[in-house]
């Protein structure tokens, strides 16, 4: 058996911008909803979202149906939470406020096995279909995808350092936290904080690497994309559940 080949890591190699969608609500069903839209990938939310490892492992499941590649991002760089999510199937990786180089070395060594890193060794889990896969632990590597948030002064000052690390492959701007990390809380408009998310694209691109960012107005969207932005998040689950039940009850007038 071959594992299946990364399909958003192969869209942003290449250069090819690719939509995603998040999952907040922590249920499998809303999950495989979302991952029958048509995004390219999806991003399982472990930090700002009910999910533990059992939710998240349960929505990879529904999500492995459909083409786009499935996402998690986990609430720390805890190297025992890499290990076990990545045991449980989750290969693409998204780690929250990564400040430094060093950090992402740390992060990569961790989802990297022996004697490149410190992923412990296990013969058959959900990521290698419980044994099935061939040679799976030399190649594991090559289909996993690892996008590293940027969200404080600290990593945009070092933005540049960590995508020269070997191993990142998306600089992932968090425009919430980004924003109110530089004393603009909820307005990633504001002058300076698009300034920063600008350097946090020039340092992608000067490194060869791809710059993602959360955008659910489109307007925002259509204009990272331009920019050169190739792994946008439009939308998420809750969001969406939550602005169609409000425009649906306020389109009535009793």
């Amino acid at each position: 058996m071959q594992e299946r080949p990364n399909p958003l890591k192969a869209s942003l190699a290449a250069g090819r911008p690719s939509l995603g969608l998040w999952c907040s609500l922590g249920s499998p069903l809303s999950t495989e909803i979302m991952a029958g839209a048509g995004a390219g990938w999806l991003l399982i939310d472990g930090e700002h979202s009910p999910n533990d490892l059992r939710s998240t492992m349960a929505q990879l499941q529904a999500a492995a149906a459909f083409p786009c590649e499935a996402a998690v991002r986990l609430p720390s760089d805890s190297a025992v939470l890499i290990k076990q999510f990545m045991d449980a199937g989750a290969r693409s990786l998204m780690v929250p406020n990564v400040r430094t180089a060093e950090q992402a070395r740390a992060i990569v060594a961790a989802m990297s096995y022996a004697p490149a890193g410190i992923r412990g060794f296990s013969t058959g889990h959900r990521a290698n279909q419980f044994g099935r896969i061939k040679d799976y632990h030399r190649s594991a590597r090559t289909n996993q995808l690892l996008a590293v948030q940027i969200e404080c002064a600290t990593g945009v000052a070092n933005a540049a350092e960590i995508a020269a690390v070997e191993g990142v492959d998306v600089l992932f701007v968090g425009p919430g936290d980004l924003s109110t990390n530089m004393d603009a809380m909820g307005n990633p408009g504001a002058d300076h904080v698009q300034a920063a998310i600008a350097r946090v694209l020039q340092a992608a691109r000067d490194a060869g690497k791809a710059a993602g960012i959360l955008a659910p107005l489109k307007a925002d969207a259509d204009r990272y994309l331009r920019d050169g932005f190739t792994m946008v998040a439009v939308g998420a689950d809750l969001g969406l559940l939550a602005r169609g039940s409000d425009n649906l009850i306020a389109s009535f007038s009793l």
